[in-house]
């Protein structure tokens, strides 16, 4: 299916351990929202920052969109974005993201 992440041993772990670090980062985002709304014990930002640098910046970034939560918080975001832009640089350099633009290519193709 994604022949291009398959064949490398390195794409293939760094892509579940972002699947799996993204939905960490997106269930976060949810649960905070839900308890913010509730005005109960919330997750503390640098815990989504951490979540953020181990790999789960896409899914916090994702999360915050879909929830509508810290995306007016500057001081969230003046440290979420540096660290999301570096895992996208880091990526790219990599080579991930091209690998996963064929991938995903081919698959559209069939």
């Amino acid at each position: 299916m994604l022949s291009c992440l398959q064949s490398d041993p390195f794409y293939e772990a760094l892509g579940y351990w972002l699947l799996f670090t993204g939905a960490v980062g997106f269930a976060a985002m949810g649960l905070d929202k839900a308890r913010a709304t509730r005005h109960k014990w919330r997750i503390p930002e640098s815990t989504l920052i951490l979540i953020s640098i181990v790999g789960g910046s896409l899914g916090v970034a994702v999360g915050s969109v879909v929830f509508h939560h810290k995306t007016s918080k500057l001081g969230f975001l003046s440290l979420f974005l540096p660290v999301l832009v570096a895992w996208l640089v880091v990526l790219q350099w990599a080579g991930f993201l091209d690998c996963l633009g064929a991938s995903l290519r081919l698959l559209a193709a069939q």
